[in-house]
């Protein structure tokens, strides 16, 4: 339970923080400016996400079933990670410079929050480890600091000049503190040399033991972005301010699934390996743990979205409105579908979870090209919910599969040859 929480103040100081700067950032920017902050958020955030190829979640099974090698691991890791930001960087730079479509301020805002972004994407990446083994309490301390650093950024940024342009430059400072806090913790771990070090062959063969989980978080992560592309392309940068607003807040939920994962796939991880018994019993609580989270958060969306609306956003949010019971429907499907997720990363069955989230992506993504256009942003969040509920189905019939496969293969105890009829016969 101390594990549990820890990773709760933790997740909550990043909830906290993200709902915070939502409301300021949604409020003193308007629907229009808070739509393109959405967009340029949304690409950097798929930008972070490619560049982190699954090397997260690979280190966080990879370290929680073998603990000794948590340096050498979260080296390669790291490596391998900048293997894929700086060429990233080189193609991506010059493209917001002098091809996309911005003005001049809103180039420079945009390299700001990819900046930023890639940043905090290193600073996640190595706060793994602490994770993996059990020092919960190095990471609290991490993002409950610099959680407060950005806000505190943030707000200073709104209250002295008021444009996406000192939003990002304020943006791009917290998350390299973040960054270089979460590296200094790592160093008294493991020497930092050792990560320029690292030979080819390690880097290679990280990203080998980590592709599938590079397609599963990216199929997972960029589909889950894709909404918000999709509005602004098809309803407007307006539309695509509200929309986002509302996503946003549900992103908040997002890393309270997080940290369940957090705790629980290394330790699913090491009954696996180990072959411990229990193992479907512990699947069983994790699903449970997730429905039950899922359903206070969806019931807490459904009831104090509107309050939210109107006592903060604003007339301007007014249609968002509209969205809050898609919204609900849609966070309860997302945990059950992330509690059988979590179960099937740590199984190993990387390519199970690619085809459900694949599948369920492009029945999602067909759907809003059909929908939005004649139902406008209402139709987003319904469609979301039936990408989830596809993918809750895919997943459901995996893990049951899997766990009879488990059970037919597992050998049957030694049954006595005699017969008893004969005895005293």
């Amino acid at each position: 339970m101390r594990d549990h929480a820890l990773m709760g103040i933790t997740t909550a100081a990043r909830t906290a923080v993200a709902l915070g700067t939502l409301l300021i950032l949604a409020r003193t920017l308007g629907p229009s400016d808070f739509g393109f902050l959405s967009i340029v958020i949304t690409w950097s955030t798929i930008v972070a996400l490619v560049t982190d190829y699954g090397f997260g979640m690979r280190a966080l099974r990879d370290i929680g079933a073998e603990r000794e090698r948590a340096g050498e691991i979260m080296s390669a890791s790291l490596a391998a990670k900048t293997a894929l930001v700086v060429p990233a960087c080189l193609v991506l730079l010059p493209l917001i410079l002098f091809v996309f479509d911005l003005t001049a301020t809103e180039r420079v805002a945009a390299i700001l929050f990819l900046l930023g972004q890639l940043a905090f994407s290193y600073g996640d990446l190595t706060l793994t480890v602490f994770r993996s083994i059990g020092q919960f309490h190095r990471e609290t301390r991490i993002v409950v600091v610099t959680a407060l650093i950005h806000f505190a950024l943030i707000g200073l940024a709104i209250l002295l000049h008021n444009d996406i342009f000192a939003v990002g430059l304020a943006f791009l400072v917290s998350r390299l503190i973040y960054a270089v806090m979460a590296l200094g913790a790592l160093s008294r771990l493991v020497q930092l040399g050792g990560i320029l070090r690292t030979s080819r062959a390690a880097i290679t063969d990280r990203f080998r033991t980590s592709t599938s989980f590079a397609v599963d978080s990216g199929a997972t992560n960029i589909f889950a972005q894709l909404d918000v592309i999709l509005v602004n392309h098809l309803a407007g940068r307006e539309a695509a301010g509200i929309y986002f607003a509302g996503s946003r807040l549900l992103q908040g939920a997002v890393p309270f699934s997080v940290l369940l994962a957090s705790v629980h796939i290394p330790r699913f991880a090491h009954k696996l390996h180990h072959n411990l018994p229990g193992l479907l019993r512990y699947g069983v609580r994790i699903l449970g743990e997730y429905v039950l989270m899922g359903l206070v958060f969806a019931l807490a969306f459904y009831f104090i979205g509107p309050l939210f609306t109107d006592h903060f956003l604003g007339a301007g949010y007014a249609e968002l409105n509209t969205l809050w019971l898609a919204f609900a429907c849609f966070t309860a499907a997302r945990f059950v579908a992330a509690g059988l997720g979590v179960q099937l990363m740590a199984l190993g069955t990387g390519f199970l979870r690619t085809f459900g989230i694949i599948a369920s992506g492009v029945i999602t993504v067909l759907c809003y090209w059909l929908f939005i256009p004649r139902y406008g942003i209402q139709a987003a969040p319904w469609v979301s919910t039936l990408g989830m509920v596809v993918l809750t189905l895919i997943y459901g019939l995996a893990v049951a599969r899997i766990y009879r496969g488990r059970r037919q293969a597992a050998p049957h105890p030694i049954q006595s040859t005699a017969d008893t009829s004969d005895v005293g016969g």
